[in-house]
């Protein structure tokens, strides 16, 4: 491809993407096309690399759905293929692409990052610019490479808590070693314009304003962070939003505001952990507080111990969630108008499209590191629920009385 067609083909794709294309991808695109012609001349700096997992899972249960698994035998929940490609501009300058193939409905396949990496010479800071990873827990960046932890599916209870896992933006992080002392800083700012996708269905979403840090401290085998984000969501809801107007009219602006889709979130996080050549502990607690309607609070936490005799790792690991939301009261009296009446009936019956969610999950699990770079696991948890949202992991298909059992067992493989 000629200069010329590299830079009308990148000027296309930008603009016929427009909607689907953030700014901040098509600036690492852009740069990407313009160093193409040295990409062929200099494959040396190019490199793959990839992941892979296979994994099968059956809920004991017919009455109810587990992280995607029903009653029957499934290959189909989280199962994956991913690609990245890495490219060495200079010492200073990188950049990184990776794909990958979901099996499940739940998970688009497609671009998952795009983005420049520019080191500064002589320092630890390292700056990121483009589509990446929202460092909202300790695995967020390998959320999806199941060969980096110890569990099969991760602790659902506290991993399912993030509607969505990448951003737009730029990142900042900055490393301080001192004796033995080893500390981290990160920042990131951007936005979020994409589906989020639910139990219940998909919700496009918009999130700007969105920014966070974090900052971790590892020393001798012990691992602290804490992390804060914040951004202004926008769920599109029409119902929703037609009868917010509805209400608005009528002056029952309370109301109103308890279904407004528009607000805050806010996304606190902390953890500890330790490991050390033979055993580990790592925990996690997160609080995310939404200040419109519809997006509820959410407490949860886990904690996991195992053991490593090599090349096998046992574990066990308990995790709660508690999810709820603030509603007012409702302000439309009853017996007035059979107008009112109705209105009344129909705000507590949206209301109720937004149900309490608490569940707990135990599970027990056995690793086996079968090459260096493939790994088998086991997996048997115990999910146990007072509330069941369908939001969530977690779904009742009808008569579903809060216990069941998921028997998993997986393949894990990364490739350099």
């Amino acid at each position: 491809m000629s200069k010329k067609h590299t830079l009308f083909f990148r000027k296309e794709y930008c603009i016929s993407n427009k909607h689907r294309t953030p700014a901040f991808v098509c600036i690492a695109f852009c740069v990407a096309t313009l160093w193409a012609p040295k990409i062929y001349a200099e494959s040396d700096k190019l490199a793959f690399s990839g992941f892979a997992r296979v994994v099968m899972g059956h809920l004991d249960d017919e009455n109810a759905e587990y992280v995607g698994y029903d009653n029957s035998i499934s290959f189909d929940q989280q199962s994956l293929l991913a690609l990245q490609a890495d490219y060495t501009f200079s010492e200073q300058l990188s950049l990184t692409a990776q794909v990958i193939g979901h099996t499940a409905e739940q998970r688009a396949s497609g671009l998952e990052w795009l983005y420049l990496t520019y080191t500064p010479t002589d320092t630890a800071l390292q700056i990121k610019l483009g589509k990446q990873r929202i460092p909202f827990f300790n695995y967020s960046d390998s959320i999806d490479v199941g060969f980096a932890y110890p569990w099969l599916t991760l602790p659902q209870q506290f991993y399912d808590t993030a509607f969505f896992s990448t951003f737009e933006g730029v990142l900042a992080n900055y490393q301080y070693v001192y004796d033995a002392w080893v500390m981290n800083f990160e920042g990131y700012w951007g936005y979020y314009d994409d589906k989020i996708y639910l139990a219940t269905g998909e919700i496009d979403t918009k999130v700007t304003g969105l920014y966070g840090f974090n900052t971790s401290a590892s020393y001798n085998g012990f691992t602290f962070r804490a992390a804060y984000n914040q951004g202004n969501a926008n769920l599109t809801l029409p119902g929703a939003a037609q009868f917010v107007d509805v209400l608005n009219q009528y002056g029952f602006s309370q109301n109103a505001e308890s279904l407004n889709p528009d607000g805050l979130i806010h996304f606190y996080q902390l953890s500890a952990n330790y490991e050390n050549v033979d055993y580990f502990v790592r925990s996690e607690v997160a609080k995310m507080k939404g200040e419109s309607g519809p997006v509820p609070d959410i407490d949860s936490f886990y904690i996991s111990v195992g053991y490593n005799f090599y090349p096998y790792t046992i574990y066990i690991s308990y995790g709660e969630r508690d999810v709820y939301y603030e509603h007012g009261p409702n302000e439309i009296p009853y017996g007035i108008s059979d107008e009112l009446d109705y209105l009344a009936a129909t705000y507590e019956s949206v209301l109720s499209g937004f149900p309490d969610d608490k569940n707990k999950g135990t599970k027990i699990g056995l690793r086996w590191d079968w090459r260096y770079n493939v790994a088998l696991k086991g997996e048997v948890t115990y999910v146990d629920a007072e509330k069941v949202s369908n939001d969530f992991a977690l779904k009742d298909l009808g008569g579903f009385d809060g216990h069941a059992i998921l028997y998993q067992l997986g393949i894990e493989w990364v490739f350099l």
